[in-house]
């Protein structure tokens, strides 16, 4: 008996559906890398810098921001892409 054999959850659960893959920036690296790819530790120490960094208020960590032109930029462009995709959630709520 093989071990999906023991387990009762539909195929059609959500739980069980195939999902992209993600990539977290590697401060360390200074790269993109592919989360399927980090350990289990790296994994929960990214998780919990994510959780901190919302729980302050602050999308973009405080110790990356120089106050250079590009930088500005960079954080007025993701505010403006978080603003759409909270637009497109706010839409999708208010159509049913």
């Amino acid at each position: 008996m093989s071990g999906e054999d023991f387990l009762d959850i539909p195929k059609t659960d959500e739980t069980q559906q195939s999902t992209p893959e993600e990539y977290y920036f590697s401060k360390s690296k200074q790269d993109w890398i592919m989360v399927s790819d980090m350990s289990d530790m790296h994994v929960r120490r990214a998780f919990k810098r994510l959780l901190k960094m919302i729980r302050l208020g602050s999308l973009v960590e405080l110790s990356d921001y120089t106050g250079n032109k590009n930088n500005i930029k960079t954080i007025l462009q993701e505010i403006d892409n978080i603003e759409s995709h909270c637009e497109k959630i706010v839409e999708a709520l208010t159509d049913d």
